[in-house]
């Protein structure tokens, strides 16, 4: 069984290059604020509010869903990729401390809005 930040890994590794960079450049100048971190839901404001994204693990699945139009429209946008990065910090920070994570399946599908 796999985690958030597993599951959050997955989508990133089949993002568009182009997402990816400007996730990985929204992650690294902080805009990405993760109001909600648990096992089962993330929720993150990025880039100054202009973007939420939650993500959710619901039977084993990961779902997203993010504000802006190219995830309103179902993509694994830039903001998606910023808020997975965040996560995978975060969940690789607390695994180095010690606390270990929540599991769940590998697979991933987009909230439906």
């Amino acid at each position: 069984m796999t985690g958030m930040a597993e599951l959050a890994g997955a989508e990133l590794a089949r993002a568009a290059q182009a997402v990816l960079a400007r996730g990985d450049e929204l992650e690294q100048s902080g805009a990405v604020q993760l109001v909600r971190f648990g096992p089962l839901r993330v929720i993150a404001e990025v880039d100054d509010s202009a973007a939420c994204v939650d993500f959710q693990v619901e039977d084993g699945v990961l779902r997203w869903s993010c504000t802006c139009r190219e995830g309103r429209e179902g993509a694994f946008c830039a903001h998606c990729a910023a808020t997975a990065q965040s996560v995978r910090r975060k969940t690789e920070r607390k695994a180095f401390s010690g606390v270990s994570s929540v599991t769940a399946s590998e697979s991933a599908v987009r909230i439906a809005s």
